[in-house]
């Protein structure tokens, strides 16, 4: 099954707006654009506007350690590289010039238009209920996909 990670920037919104000071502009879309390019611009090692592929493993593997530094062993599960394979593939599936490079306007395409769709009354803000609510909605992500396996 290919991964849909698209929603993944606004689930993120939940956990933020959950953990963190109430800023009324968290959950907006003008927060997510702007947190999307300072990820963006800081791994955009060589500063062309573009990620390359190695621009986008170097990204995910250390996204990945971040991860496997909470586990009991520190190391790499099979499931966890999967994933992280998984990742590397959907964001360069994003390429949609098929030029071999991730833009920001590609990464940011089908996020964008996942907030929008969530945004029910269009204030370019989401709430929890309009998040929740969207996931059936305007969901490209299946989170069971992402529970443990038993």
């Amino acid at each position: 099954m290919k991964p849909q990670l698209c929603l993944l920037p606004l689930v993120g919104l939940i956990t933020a707006g959950a953990t963190a000071p109430k800023d009324p502009n968290a959950n907006s879309r003008e927060h997510m654009i702007a947190g999307m390019t300072t990820v963006f611009k800081a791994w955009d090692k060589d500063g062309d506007g573009r990620l390359s592929r190695a621009e986008l493993t170097a990204m995910m593997d250390a996204f990945f350690q971040r991860v496997t530094q909470h586990l009991p062993n520190r190391e790499m599960t099979q499931d966890l590289d999967r994933q992280r394979q998984e990742m590397i593939a959907y964001y360069m599936s994003q390429d949609t010039n098929h030029d071999g490079y991730l833009t920001l306007d590609e990464l940011l395409k089908q996020p964008l238009a996942n907030f929008d769709c969530m945004d029910q009354n269009r204030d370019g803000k989401l709430t929890r209920e309009e998040i929740f609510s969207g996931m059936d909605r305007c969901g490209t992500v299946n989170l069971e996909d992402y529970a443990p396996k038993n």
